[in-house]
């Protein structure tokens, strides 16, 4: 099979989830609770609310612009100076193209950088492959401090809540993982000589190692500092994008200081979303909605805030990332050459 086919199936497969979800989602409501989702869906846009979707927009596309200065710091060191523009022009187009493909975008981005700031695409894929481990990280990061402030409440996501709490233990797919784990360091030591001769073993270590070179790499770069800084921006920008949206809602407002955490909750459970599912279509609001009962906010709320928000997000990706397309060309010099950093 030719990789375009093996990319359509792909395709499909996501998209197939994604409407899976969707079905999942408002499969027990009657006709009554999904015209609530409907009604407060069409309550944002038109009770002159859409000013928070705005700005959430708004703060979206300042979290593009944190992205893409990070991206230049990364590429200093390798003798490379790329220009803002550009290096936000890549970003978008990645972001327009990954709500097409799993993971085109990446290739996108580096063939842009390539086309127009002449940077091999290997150096530019090895900093994208940096970036992607040290947003990992930074979302394991920000994980534990939402588990640090909402332990129960996010746990409770990965276990079966209304058994007794050691059968919740046994049926935690956090608790199945660990099992897991521990068998596999359990079968690497009894039997390491065998093991070590392996191909996959050998595949394994090699991207261990890589993840590793990806984390020690930010630690030499020149602005170092500014790379944490960028990087901490990009993740505020992503928790405002969804508070602000929160304000249309009188329901979740009505949460008063508990908005704050809830928030932070929503964006810790929502990525999950955005993994499993192509673009996080219906994963995303329906793991929104799923955070938000244990906040006392109703389903029909939480699905409709869960559409507005992952509306608003993608209607800015798509309609950035044509911009950039368009606008490329012409906002680039004649002589599209790279100068090395002396």
């Amino acid at each position: 099979m030719s990789d375009k086919g093996k990319k359509l199936i792909q395709l499909i497969l996501f998209l197939g989830l994604g409407v899976f979800f969707i079905w999942f989602s408002i499969k027990d409501l009657d006709a009554e609770q999904r015209l609530v989702i409907i009604t407060n869906i069409k309550g944002v846009v038109l009770d002159n609310k859409w000013v928070f979707l705005v700005l959430s927009a708004a703060i979206g596309f300042i979290s593009v612009i944190f992205r893409a200065n990070r991206s230049i710091l990364l590429l200093e060191p390798l003798g490379y100076k790329v220009s803002k523009i550009n290096a936000y022009h890549s970003v978008m187009i990645c972001y327009l193209a990954n709500l097409a493909f799993p993971r085109l975008g990446e290739i996108m981005r580096c063939t842009f950088i390539q086309s127009y700031e002449k940077v091999p695409f290997q150096k530019t894929f090895g900093t994208v492959v940096t970036e992607r481990i040290v947003d990992l990280v930074s979302f394991g990061i920000v994980f534990l401090i939402a588990l640090f402030f909402e332990k129960d409440k996010i746990l409770s996501i990965f276990s079966n809540s209304n058994s007794s709490s050691t059968s919740s233990l046994f049926h935690s797919p956090l608790f199945i993982i660990g099992l897991i784990v521990l068998a596999i360091i359990l079968l690497y030591f009894l039997f390491k000589k065998h093991i070590k001769k392996w191909k996959i073993f050998v595949k394994i270590k090699k991207i261990i190692l890589e993840f590793w070179a990806g984390i020690l790499s930010v630690t030499r770069l020149k602005r170092s500092f500014l790379f944490i800084f960028y990087t901490l921006m990009i993740w505020v920008c992503y928790y405002f994008m969804f508070f602000v949206i929160l304000f249309a809602f009188p329901e979740i407002t009505a949460l008063k200081e508990q908005m704050w955490i809830a928030s932070l909750s929503c964006i810790v459970i929502g990525t999950f979303g955005f993994i499993i599912s192509q673009g996080g279509l219906g994963a995303y609001p329906l793991l929104i909605a799923t955070i938000l009962l244990l906040y006392g906010i109703n389903k029909e709320i939480g699905l409709a805030i869960g559409w507005v928000v992952w509306t608003t997000e993608t209607i800015m990706y798509i309609l950035g990332g044509i911009v950039s397309l368009i606008i490329a060309p012409f906002t680039n010099p004649k002589k599209n050459k790279n100068e090395l950093v002396a």
